[in-house]
């Protein structure tokens, strides 16, 4: 018992000095912040997006293939050449389009020595281990 009491004494006075010995400095004043829409310096501020919101999309194969195309098309327009819309060795190099060079006799199925969107696209489908869902049109078979 003596113990449990020299024990507690000894805490308590370890707080009480440190307390003591702090400086007005050391002292944090906790504010309720601002509600959302309220003005801070004279501007009006909106609510932030929250993480839901920003990805309320659901995830299915239909999403995943639409942002894979989307992507696609985005390094094929970064690599194409302005002019003739056709990606070259030289355009993909310049780009920074490494997947293009590398692959570039294996993407260029005509040989003709440039890349037309519809050749990235079908050698990258292939690749792709998501299939593509059957078209929706209705097909009349005699």
């Amino acid at each position: 018992m003596k113990r449990g009491m020299v024990f507690t004494v000894a805490i308590i006075s370890s707080v009480v000095l440190q307390v003591a010995g702090s400086a007005a400095d050391d002292v944090i004043t906790l504010t309720k912040p601002p509600e959302f829409g309220a003005t801070m310096s004279g501007r009006i501020y909106p609510p932030a997006k929250s993480a839901v919101e920003r990805t309320a999309m659901p995830i299915t194969p239909e999403t995943v293939l639409n942002a894979v195309d989307a992507r696609i098309r985005a390094l094929f327009d970064r690599a194409a050449d302005p002019s003739t819309h056709l990606v070259t060795i030289e355009s993909a190099n310049r780009a920074g389009v490494g997947y293009f060079v590398d692959n570039f006799a294996l993407i260029d199925r005509d040989q003709d020595g440039s890349l037309r969107y519809s050749e990235v696209k079908g050698f990258l489908d292939a690749q792709s281990p998501i299939k593509r869902p059957a078209s929706k049109e209705i097909q009349i078979i005699e």
